[in-house]
């Protein structure tokens, strides 16, 4: 007996059967925001409208990527594109974007390699992002719970909450829209050594995170795990002060509350390690 195929040839438009099941669930959506006739009509005069609902047919009418092997290599230490767009805010993927992670996934033997040395795979941000971008979300929010707490919506300002809003490092150094591969632990024996002797620890495939790049792999982590890493231990970062000294980040806690922080290169203390990412 012949089974029947699916005809992959015909395109399905607004009238075929499932194009109205698309429609009905625009209809739904539609009523369930409960426009009023001001509001309705913008929209209806909103050019930028149909650019938005053709992209958002587009985006979700793609097939997800097939991630079987990474995950049944790194299990919960793969943190894929859509992970990162179903927990962190602001964050959409381009189909673009979407297609570069499928076809730049590590291959095999560097998936080992990370699992075998507590290496996460993290997918990087839609577009450049530097450290101030990634926690000011976080900073905002903390900000506002103090705010309530003082009752003076006018004594606090988000840029006196952090020390480095002005620097160049947390302006400038960037985390990239690609995959990274972050170490989740200090690199081991790597406390209670200065700058220069913790560089003797890297291997060559390893090199040392910026503070963006390390921060947006443990924040991401955290929101999509709900795991802190580096919680009580700071880490070195290549980031410069103005000083010449190192950037050490660490210290996540359960609020989101990171520490950011300049450790002089001579410094050897029992809570200042250094993290590695692959190249």
């Amino acid at each position: 007996m012949k089974t029947k195929s699916l005809n992959t040839s015909a395109l399905v438009t607004a009238d075929s059967p499932k194009g109205q099941r698309a429609t009905e669930t625009f209809r739904a959506q539609y009523n369930k925001a409960g426009l009023t006739e001001e509001s309705a009509q913008i929209l209806n005069e909103n050019p930028g409208f149909a650019t938005y609902l053709l992209a958002g047919i587009k985006r979700f009418s793609v097939k997800a990527p097939d991630y079987e092997l990474v995950r049944t290599i790194l299990g919960k230490d793969f943190i894929s594109p859509e992970d990162v767009m179903n927990s962190r805010k602001g964050i959409t993927y381009t189909d673009e974007q979407v297609a570069q992670f499928r076809k730049t996934v590590p291959v095999q033997e560097i998936l080992e390699w990370c699992r075998d040395n507590n290496f996460m795979l993290v997918a990087g941000p839609n577009r450049p992002m530097s450290l101030l971008e990634i926690l000011r979300p976080m900073n905002n929010a903390r900000l506002e719970i103090l705010r309530q707490l003082l009752m003076d919506n006018t004594y606090l300002h988000p840029r006196e909450y952090t020390w480095y809003y002005d620097q160049k490092f947390a302006q400038k150094d960037k985390v990239e829209t690609k995959w990274y591969m972050i170490r989740k632990d200090p690199v081991p024996e790597s406390t209670f050594k200065n700058w220069e002797e913790q560089q003797l620890m890297i291997s060559d495939v390893e090199t040392v995170p910026n503070s963006a790049e390390f921060t947006w792999a443990i924040t991401t982590y955290k929101v999509v795990r709900e795991v802190c890493l580096f919680n009580g231990i700071c880490v070195r970062t290549s980031s410069l002060y103005l000083d010449g000294n190192h950037v050490s980040v660490g210290n996540l806690s359960e609020d989101f509350y990171l520490e950011v922080n300049i450790r002089w290169g001579n410094n050897r203390r029992g809570n200042l390690g250094f993290s590695v990412a692959r190249k």
